[in-house]
């Protein structure tokens, strides 16, 4: 069992806690503490501050209790969090890292965009899906990825933001970019250094923790090893695309029809809206 999570009737905060970190968690503010043996981790409300939820732990994030309050949303909310708090952080150990970015396959590879909240990570993942032929959407927000046998692979997972994208599919990866908004579009490959640079801040982890961040610091250096990262410099509209894809060797530029791709079959992520192609 690689962790369970008791949900049970309300009890007391531990006391004798050290904070290590506080951060608003979308619509929450996560506060997280521990002492020599356990970890307790508090969620919330984002402008009152008033608690809705905690959950308490061991120090090996295994076996874990918290109690809930609030509508059914607060609650769905807080429990899908801390479940995937503890799946990130009990996993570590076995090369496996959740992180922070939109995946899309095409030809039995996937490939992963990451980048900070709002820059564009599903923009451009529905780029592709509607025009590079032939791909789908594994996962838009949380995917996990590890390393099984010496290759890497994405999964798709119960936590895909705001898109209802949840799917028990895996493919190995062709290829990682972290995007940046750019007037124009240029892929770069990134040396090992950075490479890694890149990757760490995008995966779920606690610094703080000497023995999680050393094995969340060997699956990156591992994954960095064995998988292309890049840093993609692109608009919002269908060129981003090829001119990822075609970086990456997910496409060779062969369309359907006269000038660019169409998938109409693509899965299109929820709730995003792509700006007007330009006029050319």
């Amino acid at each position: 069992m690689l962790f369970t999570l008791h949900d049970v009737e309300r009890f007391e905060p531990l006391t004798d806690m050290t904070l290590k970190y506080d951060f608003p968690s979308q619509e929450t503010w996560c506060v997280y503490e521990e002492n020599d043996k356990m970890v307790q981790i508090t969620l919330q409300d984002m402008e009152s501050r008033e608690v809705i939820s905690q959950m308490q732990c061991d120090k090996s994030y295994k076996e874990a209790r918290c109690w809930l309050s609030g509508d059914a949303v607060q609650r769905m909310y807080s429990y899908n969090n801390y479940m995937m708090m503890l799946y990130a952080f009990a996993s570590m150990d076995h090369k496996t890292l959740v992180i922070h970015a939109s995946v899309v396959e095409r030809q039995g590879k996937a490939y992963l965009f990451t980048a900070k909240s709002g820059t564009g990570k599903s923009t451009h993942s529905t780029l592709w899906l509607k025009h590079i032929p032939g791909c789908q959407l594994v996962n838009d927000d949380n995917p996990v990825m590890a390393v099984r046998d010496g290759q890497v692979y994405v999964y798709g997972s119960p936590w895909s933001g705001k898109t209802d994208c949840y799917r028990d599919i895996c493919f190995p990866i062709g290829g990682l970019a972290r995007i940046n908004q750019s007037p124009e579009c240029r892929l770069v490959r990134q040396a090992p250094v950075l490479a890694f640079a890149l990757l760490l801040p995008s995966c779920s982890g606690v610094k703080w923790d000497k023995q999680l961040y050393r094995a969340q610091c060997d699956a990156v250096t591992e994954v960095v090893s064995k998988v292309p990262i890049y840093e993609l410099y692109c608009t919002p509209y269908r060129e981003a695309a090829v001119v990822s894809s075609q970086g990456m060797g997910a496409w060779d530029g062969a369309a359907d029809e006269a000038g660019f791709a169409v998938n109409r079959q693509s899965l299109k992520p929820a709730g995003v809206t792509l700006p007007p192609d330009p006029t050319l």
